[in-house]
């Protein structure tokens, strides 16, 4: 079972399950997608930073002479969401089509019972280790 047609593949048995309309398991799975995505790219500009300090401060004062003196949550609100916009586009363009949605969902449901019920372990174990990666990448910053 490949990473998307577990993560596809749930959605639709989840919301199959729940007698809710089925069409919105792949918003659900391009979401998903889309934070992890953001996750890792943020793991990789942390571990850039860390490892050449002199990114760090440029991209630091770049933010700083960007959006002055304004709050984190200021700057997370304006940063984030066309961060995230942008991404989720590529992810519904690329991925998250819904012909290839239908295609892994009939794949996910081909495969025998047991490797269906691993469906969650295979998404959520990479995305828990992404996650601890960056939480300990930031604190990393605090020191």
């Amino acid at each position: 079972m490949t990473f998307l047609q577990a993560l596809y593949g749930t959605q639709y048995r989840d919301l199959a399950n729940n007698g809710r309309e089925v069409a919105k398991g792949r918003m659900n799975g391009n979401l998903f997608l889309t934070a992890y995505a953001i996750v890792f790219f943020f793991v990789l500009l942390m571990t850039v930073m860390l490892i050449f300090p002199s990114v760090n401060r440029s991209l630091t004062a770049s933010l700083h002479y960007f959006l002055g003196y304004t709050s984190g949550k200021t700057m997370g609100k304006i940063l984030a969401l066309p961060f995230m916009a942008i991404i989720y586009f590529i992810v519904v363009k690329m991925v998250g089509t819904e012909p290839n949605y239908n295609r892994l969902v009939k794949e996910f449901y081909r495969l025998p019972e047991e490797e269906q019920a691993l469906a969650n372990k295979k998404l959520l174990i990479p995305f828990f280790i992404l996650v601890s990666v960056f939480l300990v990448l930031a604190l990393s910053f605090l020191v």
